[in-house]
């Protein structure tokens, strides 16, 4: 006898998308994945050229999975900057495919912020980003009420499935915009990173989603996508000269549906640190909420040199634990930094740590 469960479960999905509000995707290593959380944090970095991915796998074991990816690259462009500013530009492209119904958005992001550098403690970014959003689904995995036959008591492929979609797929413009302010330790060199002073702190917020553009499949309806509001901190302390405590939280609200509170503390050993070789070791604990506890996740991260690797994986605590049995999927991110060595003459300071 056919189940209700999985027709139920996947025809929620569509309509999540269809005549309901739709919530942005989301990493729990939110800090890893920078122009995702906030345009202004685009050239944020100690370096030249940042290139970042990031892949989230959710809930695999039951039938409405998750699947995310992120590849993006931000550049500081120094030539055509001031003494007491520089404008930094990235490029990101977000993919992430849930169900049955193969429920995809796909977006590409253009970012452009400004840093202003008010002092070597105290730096101010604003930014901004433009980008084209495409969302769809696949009809072909999904069962339908109608496609009971009652008389033999099972499903039915061959039967008409009584929706009409006036298109499957939707393509329109998205803007956003963010501010971030950093407050760090002062340098005892700007020629060389000796990374002995790492104390650092970011506090910002963006606005997603500015003009809440129509993402209905249905011609009759209209489905804005809400703007999300993303205020964070995240920061590192450092407490001894080779270690230091790691953290951020940050508060996600899209609409009157949706919100989230994400954390994360840990602690970060380096391993080795000398001017050609700086290795550390990162082991944290982070919790994310919405109504009620809905995750707790263990983190780790490995750095070498310029190449980070960050690994967690989310144990569901929330209703839905009854189908996953406390299982919610693994996340990486990977990030890696260009350092151009510049002639004297030519140099200019990157005042970022």
């Amino acid at each position: 006898m056919l189940t209700l469960r999985p027709v139920l479960v996947a025809i929620t999905l569509l309509l999540f998308s269809g005549i309901s509000f739709a919530q942005d995707f989301h990493y729990s290593q939110f800090y890893n994945a920078p122009l995702h959380l906030n345009p202004a944090l685009t050239g944020i970095f100690r370096g030249d050229i940042r290139a970042m991915g990031n892949y989230k796998s959710q809930w695999v074991d039951v039938p409405v999975d998750y699947k995310t990816v992120t590849l993006a690259i931000d550049k500081k462009f120094l030539k055509v900057s001031s003494k007491k500013g520089f404008v930094s530009g990235g490029v990101a492209f977000n993919y992430d495919r849930a169900g049955d119904s193969k429920l995809t958005w796909a977006n590409l992001d253009l970012n452009l912020s400004y840093t202003k550098v008010f002092s070597p403690k105290v730096i101010l970014s604003v930014g901004g980003k433009a980008a084209i959003i495409q969302r769809g689904f696949d009809n072909a995995g999904l069962r339908y009420n109608d496609q009971f036959d009652e008389t033999r008591g099972e499903f039915n492929g061959a039967l008409p499935t009584g929706e009409l979609y006036d298109q499957d797929g939707q393509i329109f413009p998205d803007f956003g915009l963010g501010i971030n302010l950093r407050l760090q330790a002062k340098q005892t060199d700007q020629l060389v990173i000796r990374n002995n002073r790492r104390t650092k702190l970011d506090i910002g917020v963006a606005l997603h989603h500015l003009t809440s553009p129509d993402q209905a499949f249905y011609d009759n309806e209209s489905v804005p996508l809400e703007r999300r509001l993303s205020p964070y901190v995240t920061g590192v302390l450092q407490v001894l000269p080779i270690v230091d405590v790691v953290g951020g939280v940050t508060y996600q609200n899209q609409g009157s549906f949706y919100d989230e509170l994400v954390m994360m503390l840990g602690g970060r050993v380096w391993v080795k640190n000398t001017l050609n070789k700086q290795i550390s070791l990162m082991a944290g604990m982070g919790l994310r909420r919405d109504k009620t506890q809905d995750a707790y996740w263990p983190t780790f991260e490995l750095s070498y040199n310029n190449l980070m690797v960050g690994l967690n994986y989310d144990f569901n605590t929330s209703q839905f634990d009854i189908a996953t049995e406390n299982r919610g999927g693994m996340e990486l991110s990977v990030r890696y930094i260009i350092r151009k060595v510049r002639p004297l003459p030519e140099f200019k300071v990157c005042p970022l740590l």
